[in-house]
């Protein structure tokens, strides 16, 4: 026996309800989906970061393994970097450190020319490494017991390919 009215607790919902529940559920939604774009957005920046590090670390280490000399601003006459032998030959280096083509660059389809990408320690370019920038400073400077004639500091910056940059630097002493 159906009555025609619905039974207590059966009632339907109307279709000004469901636009209402529709808009709310969009608008919130919306609200979860851009932080997602953005935490996505950003999660690379901690990486590329942490390669500008990595990358800086691994100069600073060449550098502060060579011996201490005299600071004559720069490699001696046609020196690469695959044969410098003293801190101060790396004072502004130069094109990443990579060889010239003159000088043996073996170019590669990540890093076609000298300087596109970061170089080893023999001046070739490393793959996966291209539009980073690094740069190097070194710098007669006295510590508190050691006279500037005695102490360099060495300043390496790496640029990323999106213009943050990281600045490390240590000491070499002449002991």
């Amino acid at each position: 026996m159906n009555s025609g009215k619905p039974a207590v607790g059966m009632r339907g919902v109307t279709l000004v309800e469901l636009i209402v529940a529709i808009v709310i559920i969009g608008v919130a939604l919306a609200g979860v989906l851009m932080v997602f774009v953005r935490n996505t957005g950003a999660s690379a920046d901690p990486v590329i970061t942490h390669q500008s590090l990595a990358i800086a670390e691994a100069y600073l280490e060449e550098i502060l393994a060579k011996r201490f000399a005299v600071p004559v601003a720069g490699p001696e006459g046609g020196e690469s970097r695959a044969n410098y032998d003293e801190v101060d030959d790396y004072h502004n280096l130069a094109n990443n450190g990579c060889l010239t083509v003159v000088q043996g660059y073996s170019a590669t389809a990540a890093c076609p020319a000298p300087g596109s990408c970061i170089c080893d320690q023999s001046g070739q370019p490393i793959d996966g490494l291209q539009n980073y920038v690094a740069t190097v400073q070194v710098l007669a400077r006295a510590l508190t017991v050691v006279t500037a004639s005695n102490a360099e500091r060495v300043e390496v910056t790496v640029t990323s390919p999106f213009g943050g940059s990281v600045l490390i630097s240590g000491y070499r002493t002449n002991y």
